[in-house]
């Protein structure tokens, strides 16, 4: 009996003490592999985030405008894709969300016509800048990178610190406790088998630990597109903090629904922003000084259901039926859709193979094949 009671009295105190615990946001959400290149026709997925939920279950979504093909556990946050993605390169925007807040990272996906290996191509740091005292060794955070299908090899390029190495295999920078004091703008180049790219990464060192004003605020991406009624936050930013504490706020006009958080930056916006663009301005201040930066945020308005019936088939059926029977049926049309040889892509201005639509005819207008778009993302109703 004395037992049950001890082992019962555990129970509510460690409940008391989870209970004590406050929920908060989730923070540090990213995916170890942010990135992959694939060959169209193929499936694929993720791998599963990692993240810090804020002692709350936590939700994954898809924030923005939704791809066909393109789909994500609500559960693990794991993304899948399908063989019927057309050739681009897609990033995915996915949205955390917890009982108090949310946080969003990218995930790319690119989807090559012939599996030929591509040039590599956006190299980042983030955050792209360190501030240390003299005297101290250090490392930067491994790059982000879309490798084109190959392995890469980085170099640091130009005139190279002495102190200052890169680890050819990973990009991480390191830096030893002898580089004296002075401001460092750091190239890098990333290389394949195709070609390279470059970036560079800003690490300056300080006499004192004087704190100076803080430099170089950027968010990457700099921009959002949402459509109405769609809740979402931007990326955490880079910033140099010039050793100091800081406080971001938003300033001029700020839109109803739009907040930052003044300890990370990362910008929230909540279904109810109306629809536009907005130019937000983000200042970041330590007790030396500030620094701006800007993030642009559009807003669509939900786009008119296109109709089938009306928009979509007496065009296709006049101008593609000569030579595409399908083109006059809902079920021939839908099963017609998606790939190299789709109806999406042959009556582009992008194609993959072959001849653009309507062969020997007169192009589809822009607007025409604008609805064609749409009608695929809204689901393809045969409406």
């Amino acid at each position: 009996m004395k037992k049950i009671i001890t082992i019962c009295l555990i129970s509510v105190l460690v409940y008391a003490c989870q209970k004590e615990i406050a929920v908060t946001a989730p923070t540090n959400f990213t995916y170890s592999v942010a990135s992959t290149i694939c060959i169209q026709g193929t499936v694929g997925s993720s791998v599963v985030p990692t993240i810090n939920d804020g002692r709350s279950a936590i939700k994954f979504t898809l924030s923005g405008i939704a791809v066909s093909g393109i789909s994500i556990s609500t559960g693990t946050g794991v993304l899948t894709w399908t063989k019927s993605l057309v050739v681009g390169t897609y990033n995915i925007t996915v949205l955390a969300t917890n009982s108090v807040g949310s946080i969003s990272t990218i995930y790319t996906l690119v989807v090559n016509g012939n599996g030929a290996i591509t040039a590599p191509s956006s190299l980042i740091y983030n955050p792209a800048s360190t501030t240390i005292v003299a005297g101290t060794a250090g490392v930067s955070v491994a790059p982000t990178i879309s490798d084109g299908g190959a392995s890469i090899a980085y170099d640091l390029i130009g005139t190279i610190p002495a102190g200052v190495g890169i680890n050819h295999s990973t990009g991480i920078i390191s830096w030893s406790s002898a580089v004296v004091a002075g401001t460092y703008n750091i190239d890098v180049k990333a290389t394949n088998s195709v070609g390279n790219t470059s970036t560079s990464y800003l690490l300056s060192v300080n006499n004192t630990a004087t704190v100076t004003a803080p430099s170089s605020l950027a968010y990457n991406p700099a921009s959002y597109s949402v459509t109405q009624g769609t809740a979402g936050s931007s990326v955490t930013p880079s910033i140099n903090n010039g050793l100091g504490t800081i406080a971001y706020t938003l300033t001029g006009t700020i839109p109803t629904g739009v907040s930052i958080n003044s300890s990370t930056g990362v910008i929230s916006w909540s279904s109810t922003v109306t629809a536009g663009i907005y130019n937000l301005s983000i200042k970041a201040s330590n007790s030396a000084g500030s620094t701006t930066s800007t993030y642009v945020l559009t807003v669509n308005a939900v786009a008119a259901t296109v109709s089938f019936a009306s928009a979509i088939l007496p065009t296709l059926s006049a101008s593609c039926g000569g030579c595409h029977s399908y083109t006059k049926t809902y079920t021939g049309v839908i099963g017609h859709t998606t790939g190299c040889s789709s109806i999406q892509d042959k009556m582009g201005t992008t194609y993959c193979t072959g001849a653009r639509m309507p062969l020997g005819g007169t192009p589809l207008t822009a607007a025409y094949i604008a609805s064609f778009n749409t009608w695929i993302a809204q689901g393809q109703l045969n409406n």
